[in-house]
């Protein structure tokens, strides 16, 4: 059996001096429709793939049935996205002009844009100003049962 787990770090920092300001750590679902998207590919079909990180204001918890964040402030392209040994490591730096004035609670990321992979709710909100960058990790391990 093949098992799919990812986990988020959230890197909070000050915009002025880089320092950083606050860790946050968090396990993520692999959402049903992100599990047919590994299913997809595994038969054969032809679909790009993962492009796209979301962050939202929304803190519901993330259940199996998710097709999108609750409350999306900002879709943008991944900031690099590598591979190792049977991982996938997704970065997004959120930069001091973006998403201010928002109470960050939720990420995604997404095929295509539009397909969700998986979502995770924060474990502590990021109030997003100018004043601070985030820089997101996403790791996504695949792994033997």
């Amino acid at each position: 059996m093949i098992r799919l787990t990812g986990k988020v770090v959230a890197d909070v920092r000050s915009a002025r001096t880089g320092r950083l300001l606050r860790r946050i750590r968090q396990k993520n679902l692999i959402v049903l429709t992100g599990r047919d998207f590994v299913r997809d590919l595994l038969f054969g079909d032809v679909l790009g793939g993962l492009t796209t990180f979301k962050v939202g204001t929304g803190s519901t918890a993330v259940t199996a049935g998710d097709t999108a964040l609750v409350a999306s402030v900002l879709s943008d392209v991944f900031t690099t996205i590598t591979k190792a040994s049977g991982q996938l490591v997704i970065k997004y730096y959120l930069g001091s002009g973006s998403a201010n004035g928002n109470t960050l609670a939720e990420v995604g990321i997404f095929a295509a844009g539009a397909v969700m992979f998986a979502r995770v709710v924060l474990g502590s909100t990021i109030v997003k100003t100018s004043s601070v960058t985030v820089t997101f990790t996403w790791t996504i391990t695949i792994a033997g049962a």
